[in-house]
């Protein structure tokens, strides 16, 4: 169990390291080139991938029963320094939404991240 802890835990930061990648993204250049096209075929593979990503990591921590995890990410997706949330369709956002719903009741949190049982 501690292994799987100390995995879950190496993988998670890992996942999060992509996800929220300094100087404005993964996948994004520093500086602007004024190349357009490598600008729209990186934000479509940010478009594809950081969702993906996302639900990867879901899936990590769900199964290894780190369902408050998944309501920090929530978090994360919702910020305005990373705006990643502009990066998922309406579908995705949903799905995404609806696994955070999930998770927060198995760890009695509201989906704001709130321990219910401390109020």
């Amino acid at each position: 169990a501690v292994v799987s802890t100390q995995s879950t835990g190496l993988t998670r930061d890992k996942m999060l390291n992509v996800l929220l990648f300094i100087d404005g993204g993964w996948m994004k250049d520093e500086v602007d080139t004024g190349d357009r096209d490598r600008a729209e075929q990186l934000e479509s593979l940010r478009r594809v991938c950081i969702p993906a990503t996302t639900f990867l990591l879901v899936n990590v921590l769900t199964e290894s029963g780190q369902d408050s995890g998944v309501v920090e990410l929530a978090d994360y997706l919702a910020s305005e320094q990373y705006k990643l949330y502009t990066l998922f369709t309406k579908e995705e956002l949903r799905r995404f939404l609806a696994k955070v719903y999930e998770s927060s009741i198995r760890c009695g949190c509201d989906p704001l991240g709130f321990n219910e049982q401390q109020q």
